[in-house]
């Protein structure tokens, strides 16, 4: 029989499985608002690694629920659940953090590396508890193989036993990626298979993936209402404003034929943002090629930010037009619209995501998301770009893998983040960057 404070667990959570007796305890007390006895319990299940606890250290820390608000120690707490995998902790951390200092948030992901020096275990060797296959029901199986999924980074949604669209697609990039058969439907053998994958067995992770450990080199929200400090942005061309929203910035396009378009450009933004939605057109053989949408007077604003070879970028953005194209990346050395990488969103194109290698006034395509991306609906989406050491790029579009290719073009480290609107009203919530 459930009890209560199991089913709390599993609203909080997504989770079928039993929780410690600590963990359980721990509930048992939070439920009763006995905030310090919940305190000492969920400290004993996170010494553990149980990422849950974890979680629940850093909701009572963040209020203040039997002990002194702390958002550093919640901070920390939240940043180690999410390198273990719970799903709602990289949102909770995230948004406690708007509330943070920088310096502030240095302190907690410096606590953060000394709790794990002290020799908390891996997510990988954190013990977890797995009911038989054969003794599952057929929904049970299904909520299985969503856990299993979102533990090796699939976004499979909330492990509810649903067999939604969500869980069809994350199963089949799942059988993509380990040469499987494309199936999308769950079955025992599937779970079988899941629960002997682990994460470095060359899975590759639907979901942007969290580390708890990297350095931030750039973060801002805007809401100091002033683009010009705290860090400075520099308008190199356009106008941009900062609104309730964010920094926004509204430009408007006139149709351009093939032949008004000279070569590309990095001295010339306008020309050069014509030239790569050019390029997009021609690679893909689009009928639109006579028809392409130029900016009257381009939008260009960088940031410095310098940032090692490999990073994690994360945007939140909002667009509001139907044509037009921006542009997001990082430059090398002082020029912000030189050498670097570029991923440029095409309105109403197909592709509707590329991403550009920039050498020298020289631009190679070398990824593209060949569909439609129609982000036009004045909603708020979350990008997020990630570069490793070997040069592996992926791009998610809220949570939805788009983009993925090795590319060792760019050796060097990063000098900052350029945005340029070459057309369109686009509104830039937030953005933070890692190394």
């Amino acid at each position: 029989m459930i009890t209560k404070t199991l089913a709390l667990s599993l609203i909080l959570f997504g989770s079928i499985g039993l929780a410690s007796a600590d963990y359980n305890d721990a509930m048992r007390h939070f439920e009763q608002q006995e905030y310090r006895q919940a305190l000492q319990q969920f400290s004993d299940a996170a010494r553990s690694g149980d990422p849950d606890a974890q979680y629940m250290l850093g909701r009572l820390h963040a209020a203040g629920n039997g002990t002194t608000q702390d958002f550093v120690q919640a901070h920390k707490w939240y940043n180690l659940a999410a390198a273990r995998g719970h799903r709602h902790a990289a949102e909770a951390r995230d948004s406690l953090a708007e509330r943070m200092t920088d310096r502030q948030i240095a302190e907690a992901q410096q606590a953060a590396r000394a709790w794990q020096a002290e020799g908390a275990p891996s997510p990988q060797a954190t013990p977890q508890w797995r009911p038989d296959v054969d003794s599952l029901s057929n929904r049970e199986v299904v909520t299985e193989i969503q856990r299993e999924l979102n533990r090796l980074g699939y976004d499979a949604g909330p492990t509810d036993g649903a067999m939604g669209d969500r869980t069809r697609y994350a199963i089949s990039q799942y059988q993509a990626d380990m040469g499987m058969t494309r199936t999308g439907r769950a079955s025992t053998d599937l779970l079988k298979r899941l629960r002997q994958t682990e994460k470095e067995d060359g899975a590759a992770p639907s979901g942007p993936q969290t580390d708890a450990y990297s350095r931030v080199v750039l973060q801002d929200d805007f809401s100091d209402g002033d683009y010009r400090r705290n860090p400075p942005w520099t308008v190199l061309s356009g106008d941009f404003e900062v609104d309730e929203n964010g920094l926004r910035s509204i430009v408007d396009t006139r149709q351009a034929s093939d032949r008004e378009s000279g070569g590309l450009s990095t001295d010339r933004p306008e020309d050069f943002g014509l030239a790569m939605l050019e390029l997009i057109l021609g690679q893909t053989g689009s009928d639109r090629q006579g028809e392409v949408t130029t900016p009257v007077v381009p939008a260009h604003i960088f940031v410095n930010a310098p940032v090692d070879n490999a990073f994690r970028m994360e945007l939140e953005l909002a667009s509001r037009q139907q044509t037009g194209s921006l542009e997001m990346g990082l430059f090398q050395g002082n020029r912000p619209n030189g050498t670097g990488y570029r991923l440029v969103y095409s309105a109403g194109l197909q592709p509707g995501l590329s991403l550009f290698r920039l050498i020298s006034g020289n631009a190679v395509m070398v990824a593209r998301h060949d569909d439609r991306l129609d982000l036009q609906d004045e909603r708020f989406h979350s990008i997020v770009w990630t570069r490793d050491e070997s040069g592996q790029m992926q791009v998610y579009v809220d949570g939805r893998r788009l983009l993925r290719v090795q590319d060792t073009g760019l050796r060097d480290p990063f000098q900052g983040f350029v945005l340029a609107n070459q057309g369109g009203d686009y509104t830039l919530r937030r953005i933070r960057l890692e190394e």
